[in-house]
């Protein structure tokens, strides 16, 4: 049975075609796609030893072995040019997720889709992505172990674009759909880690931070915008 964040991320790829997780793990999401006929050819990779094993073994005990390939390498280089219609990195830092695609961004630009599930710095990944011109396709959040999580779907693209501080922090289509009652959860939460920065911020009394402190001032008032039209 899969996490809440891999089920929802399963519902991201495209169908039918390849798809590659970079740092699969215990290869559960590849042996589920397999499994549920999602994807025709699935490619597991891992970059150390001993997550290697696990996915490894994971797979050998699963019946579909001759459809999923495991590789060892970092990011996207066990991976040739194009092989897969949907490339998965879940699971990583925003930063490292940069990283691996700063490598080579011709290269990561091959590929159809890309679902990202970043565990911290999203906002650096929307950066990212709205400096290459790659368009994010969806946002979703999903609860886990009292825990939301966003993930993110995009694909390569040519024009850059402009995201305001509370895009990148929140991101675009999840303030779009702040109605949900986990969306309107996760709004708030964002709202107390600003107001945390922002007293923490007032009490320090160095002049350099006048700048930040309007900064925060700022997002929180555009926050409380949001938030007051979804209880309107």
């Amino acid at each position: 049975m899969l996490t809440n964040r891999l089920l929802a991320i399963s519902n991201m790829i495209i169908s039918g075609q390849a798809a590659a997780d970079i740092g699969s793990d215990h290869a559960f999401l590849p042996i589920y796609l397999i499994e549920h006929g999602i994807v025709a050819k699935a490619i597991a990779t891992e970059l150390t030893d001993g997550p290697l094993s696990r996915a490894q073994e994971a797979i050998e005990n699963s019946s579909f072995q001759d459809s999923i390939e495991l590789r060892k390498g970092d990011g996207l280089q066990p991976l040739a040019a194009g092989e897969a219609a949907t490339v998965i990195i879940a699971g990583m830092g925003g930063e490292t997720i940069c990283s691996i695609l700063s490598c080579d961004w011709d290269k990561a630009a091959s590929f159809q889709r890309f679902v990202f599930q970043p565990m911290s710095r999203a906002y650096m990944l929307r950066a990212a992505l709205a400096e290459q011109g790659w368009p994010i396709l969806d946002e979703i959040l999903v609860i886990e172990n009292k825990r939301i999580f966003v993930i993110v779907s995009s694909k390569p693209g040519k024009t850059p674009y402009q995201l305001s501080q509370l895009e990148l922090d929140i991101g675009p289509i999840i303030l779009d759909t702040k109605d949900s009652e986990l969306g309107k959860l996760y709004l708030e939460q964002w709202m107390a880690k600003y107001k945390a920065v922002y007293k923490s911020l007032l009490r320090s009394n160095i002049f350099e931070n006048s700048e930040l402190i309007l900064d925060y001032q700022q997002r929180i008032e555009g926050l409380e915008v949001i938030l007051d039209a979804s209880e309107s």
